[in-house]
């Protein structure tokens, strides 16, 4: 498997429903039969762009709520 490409600055500044609503959208190109297939490859590939920045910015939340939970309970054992 090929190293994943480093990501592209532009990226970062596309939110999490953006990107999911993009990828909506490519989701209903790629459904219809008469998608160009020179378009094909160029929206597989920016669908999996948006994938991986999908994965992680629900990677970064969860470990925000997990430092914030582990924070809170250390609070509470420290209240005991």
């Amino acid at each position: 498997m090929p190293p994943a490409a480093a990501p592209d600055p532009a990226e970062s500044d596309i939110g999490y429903a953006d990107a999911l609503a993009e990828l909506e959208g490519i989701l209903t190109d790629l459904e219809d039969d008469g998608i160009d297939i020179d378009l094909l490859g160029e929206k597989v590939a920016r669908a999996t762009t948006l994938i991986r920045l999908c994965r992680d910015r629900i990677t970064s939340a969860r470990v925000q709520v997990e430092r914030v939970v582990a924070e809170l309970d250390t609070l509470s054992a420290d209240e005991d």
